[in-house]
């Protein structure tokens, strides 16, 4: 029946719950067999790791074995070659021998040393620097006799040279003053005489004439320049006043018309009244308001009718309010609110609030305004603020239009004022002065050139007569120095044939000093040949003896090394027998977890399968569920009894499918191991076919293999043989190659399988972003590591040329000073140098040195040059550096610096120090201290200071001594000394 056939809500559900306890064991067996396989994997995938572990540790071993084997090796060769070499075998007879002939060596050196010889040597050397120096003097004493007689003979030509030159130039003069005269006679000036004795005095008389006249034609020429420069003012003036003029009249025209444009400010306005005009027609003052108005008069005008009906707006119930409160107030106090005068009498209280009652009435109140009146005030306000804003825009153009109609009409008639008759007037009182102008120039430039030719005549008498002068002087000067000077009674070529004898003395001596010196030095070297043969000696006999212990000591390491090669051979034969299981264990190993893995991989998927079989069937009960919601809730019996029908048959096909279902289970399990051994079979037939493969490539090879040995037999040769064992050898080892490469391809696999794990993990998670953001951050690094590059490089180059410029103004301000204060010949220059030219980026520190000139020649100062040589650079080294770096802070001081320096040294530096002291005394900072026991070197800075110009003459100078006081100790004391005192 039907009834049989029905589901009922508590059927459904234990349906339902079946279904999810079916899913849950699916999942629950899934999860297990996930589990299961990954422990399996993870188990056999450590021993695998263990065994490789084991495997590179033996390989490691045996690597490590082969080294030090090798490395033993090599040694015991080391050793075996330096035993077999001749030289090193060294007896002790041949260490002997050497010892005996280094001491020989090192008593033949005492010898040498103690040689009597080498004393004379050193005492003849100094006998002949004692005569050098006695030579020296009296060539010396001679050269400056030979230049004190040529000085003498030197001034007698410079008089005679003199002389003639005072003839020729006074001829000259002559002559000049002949060409001139026709010049002087147009001028009046014709009576000048001149003498030889006194050429000056006429000339100078002609000269001042000629002055004066050329300064009264110059007075007369300025006065005429402005004569003309007043009239040529005045005509500027009249044109520039009519031409500015027009020019304003034109600018002022154009600013009206702009400002009198339609829609410009001014006729705003202008409409704007004549509106005001028109509105206001019955109570405007047309006296007061009309076009002719002041925009201001109008702004004030609408002010006080704006304020007029702002009053009218007042509400009523607000006058009632203000009324009511001063009744109130009115009761209160008894008096007034508005004029706080005391009510005396209750009258006047009751007219007070009668009025107030009055004003209160709407009716008949003259405080209180219509609606009308109101709105009427509105507009009349709005239409005033209206106007008020336009005229408020607008009025300072009103008032700019108003000013520039004022100013046209002024400029208007200030044209009309001038004439053109006063401007021609001008023009020709300007043509009559600038004729007598041209005359009066012309005149002047005359005078002009009679005066320089006057002045070239004056200033050549004047070089005759001081030359005159000089004469006289040096021929007085010549007579008491030839009386004074010389007491010697040779004359000049005496002197000079004594000079050549002494010279040749002097060289004869230098001579016998160099051969002596030569002598020593043969000495000297055969010493140092000897000494260094008895060195070298000693060092032989040792080297020896280093060689015989060393032999001693190789023949005890050759034993050594050989028992431990020895021990190195027992290890390797050890790790080999340790390496054969260990290899066969890991590819048992990696054979079975293959198999394990083709296993689990074969039971995941049935379950998945049987998953998604499942998953179907639940999807189809939860569409037919769904449908049978439906149909119940659509409440048709008909449907219902059709649905019933079709349960009823539904559940006996289902009744009938799981018998079936029974029926067909052992057939599903006997298929589901057909299908398990299938794939196993698949496997073993894939491994099959691969062993199929190999084997027909063995077979191919080994076919090869037998031709290559038939061919080798037919050839009969050792070499085709040599290269079948070492074809078969490579093919034996590629073989074991290509198990080893299988073995880590399958370990890396594992390896990737463990790293994609451990990538899904939180420590991996979003690694990628992480990555770009770090290598922006090391990407932007490194841009600004290179900015900071590009800058150091720009820095760097800035550095090194300051510094080049610096060392090139230093060393110029040196050459001059030295150049004014060294007066030796033996060097020209010098300069400091600091190794910058070699480099090319600046350096941290420099090789600064001094070095020395001399024509194209440089060498180093150091160790080459005399101490006042030394103390000179010194002093004019700290004068550069001074003069180029401390301009702002100009404090020097000088201690001792005349230390070392000879007579003409003393004088330059003094003559340096003048010129400094001269050039920087105008600098409010600068100080100069100098500290000296040498007064000759203090006279000679007060003469070179008083030679210099431009700054004061210090007015004295300190000394400083040591006195004993009262207490009988002694005391510095410091007094300020008058340089004329010096």
């Amino acid at each position: 029946s039907t009834n049989d056939y029905t589901i009922t809500t508590e059927d459904m559900s234990a349906f339902t719950k079946a279904l999810d306890d079916r899913e849950k064991d699916i999942m629950r067996r899934v999860d297990e067999a996930r589990r299961r396989h990954r422990d399996e994997d993870d188990t056999i995938q450590k021993e695998i790791s263990d065994l490789q572990a084991k495997k590179s540790a033996v390989v490691i071993d045996r690597k490590r074995n082969e080294t030090a084997k090798d490395e033993a090796r090599r040694e015991l060769q080391n050793i075996s070659t330096q035993s077999s070499s001749a030289y090193n075998r060294v007896k002790k007879s041949d260490v002997d021998e050497a010892k005996r002939a280094a001491v020989e060596l090192a008593k033949s050196r005492d010898e040498m040393n103690n040689d009597p010889r080498r004393e004379e040597i050193t005492r003849d050397i100094r006998v002949q620097e004692d005569r050098l120096k006695t030579i020296s003097v009296k060539i010396e004493q001679d050269t400056n006799l030979r230049n004190q007689l040529r000085e003498l003979s030197d001034e007698q030509n410079e008089i005679d040279m003199l002389e003639k030159q005072v003839a020729q130039e006074y001829e000259i003069l002559e002559e000049k003053l002949r060409d001139a005269s026709y010049l002087l006679q147009t001028h009046h000036e014709s009576h000048v005489k001149i003498t030889p004795d006194d050429p000056v005095i006429p000339l100078e008389h002609l000269l001042d004439n000629i002055r004066n006249k050329k300064l009264n034609a110059d007075d007369d020429v300025t006065r005429c320049n402005d004569s003309v420069a007043e009239v040529m003012k005045k005509q500027s003036e009249k044109k520039a006043l009519q031409g500015s003029y027009q020019q304003r009249m034109a600018q002022l025209t154009q600013k009206k018309n702009i400002l009198n444009r339609p829609e410009g400010g001014v006729n705003k306005i202008n409409s704007v009244i004549r509106a005001i005009v028109r509105y206001d027609k019955d109570t405007i003052d047309h006296d007061r308001i009309n076009d002719n108005t002041n925009p201001s008069e109008v702004l004030t005008y609408l002010g006080e009718q704006i304020k007029d009906y702002s009053s009218i707006d007042i509400k009523p119930e607000a006058i009632k309010r203000v009324l009511k409160r001063l009744k109130k107030m009115a009761q209160a106090n008894m008096e007034c609110p508005c004029c706080a005068r005391a009510f005396l009498e209750n009258d006047e209280i009751n007219a007070f609030q009668s009025r107030i009652l009055e004003l209160s009435d709407e009716s008949v109140s003259e405080l209180m305004v219509t609606q009308d009146g109101v709105a009427t005030a509105r507009d009349a306000i709005e239409r005033y603020e209206k106007w008020r804003k336009t005229i408020s825009e607008n009025i300072h153009e009103h008032i700019e239009f108003t000013r520039i109609v004022a100013e046209i009409k002024e400029t208007e008639a200030l044209l009309a004022g001038e004439g053109q008759a006063e401007l021609k007037e001008v023009e020709a009182e300007l043509k009559l002065e600038e004729e007598k102008l041209a005359d009066k120039r012309e005149m002047s430039n005359e005078l002009q050139g009679l005066l320089q030719t006057v002045t070239s005549l004056h200033e050549t008498g004047t070089r005759v007569w001081e030359k005159r002068g000089q004469v006289k002087e040096k021929k007085e000067k010549l007579e008491l120095q030839s009386f004074a000077k010389i007491d010697d009674p040779r004359n000049l070529k005496t002197v000079e044939g004594d000079l050549a004898t002494a010279s040749s003395e002097k060289e004869a001596a230098y001579t016998q000093i160099n051969h002596l010196n030569n002598e020593q030095k043969t000495l000297n070297e055969k010493i140092s040949r000897v000494t260094n043969q008895a060195s070298a000696a000693e060092r032989t006999a040792r080297e020896k003896e280093e060689a015989y212990n060393r032999d001693q000591l190789s023949s005890k390491r050759k034993d050594e090394l050989n028992n431990l090669l020895q021990k190195y051979n027992a290890e390797e034969k050890d790790l080999e027998k340790r390496f054969a299981p260990i290899r066969k264990s890991l590819m048992q190993k990696e054979s079975d977890r293959t198999r394990m893995r083709d296993t689990n991989s074969h039971e995941a998927n049935a379950l998945a399968e049987e998953m998604k079989h499942f998953d179907k069937d639940y999807e189809r009960l939860r569409e037919i569920n769904d449908r049978v919601d439906f149909f119940v809730k659509s409440r048709k019996s008909e449907e219902m009894q059709e649905i019933a029908r079709k349960l009823t048959h539904n559940s006996e096909s289902i009744r009938s499918e799981e018998e079936r279902l029974k029926s067909m289970k052992p057939e599903i399990e006997r298929l589901k191991k057909e299908v398990e051994d299938s794939d196993r079979q698949k496997g073993i037939i894939n491994q099959n076919l691969d062993l199929l493969k190999h084997r027909r490539k063995v077979d191919k090879l080994e076919e090869e293999i037998k031709q290559l040995t038939r061919e080798h037999h037919g050839m009969g040769g050792k070499e085709a043989s040599r290269k079948a064992k070492s074809a078969q050898q490579a093919i034996a080892d590629l073989k074991e190659k290509i198990a080893t490469q299988r073995g880590m391809r399958e370990g890396l696999a594992g390896q990737r399988r463990v790293l994609k794990r451990k990538l899904n993990e939180e420590e991996y998670k979003d690694v990628e972003k992480r990555h770009r953001a770090k290598m922006i951050d090391y990407e932007t690094t490194n841009l600004v590591v290179q900015d900071l590059d590009k800058y150091y490089d720009a820095l760097d180059k800035a550095l090194l040329r300051f510094h080049g410029i610096k060392i090139g103004e230093i060393n110029k301000i040196i050459r001059e000073l030295w150049t004014l204060t060294y007066k030796g010949q033996d060097i020209t220059s010098i300069q400091i140098v600091s190794g910058q030219e070699s480099s090319a980026r600046a350096n941290r520190s420099y090789n600064y040195r001094i070095v020395m000139e001399k024509g194209n020649s440089q060498m180093d100062m150091r160790g080459r040059c005399s101490a006042g040589q030394r103390v000179l650079a010194s002093i004019v080294i700290r004068l550069a550096l001074a003069e180029t770096f401390c301009l702002n802070c100009g404090v020097m001081a000088l201690d001792e610096p005349t230390t070392n320096l000879d007579h003409e040294n003393k004088k330059g530096l003094a003559i340096a120090l003048a010129q400094i002291i001269a050039s920087r005394a105008a600098q409010s900072n600068f100080q100069l201290v100098v500290i000296t026991h040498d007064e000759d070197f203090v006279s000679m800075m007060k003469n070179e200071l008083s030679s210099q110009t431009g700054f004061t003459m210090p007015e004295r100078y300190y000394q400083v001594s040591r006195e004993e006081g009262h207490d009988g100790k002694f005391y510095s004391k410091i007094s300020a000394v008058d340089w004329d005192e010096l």
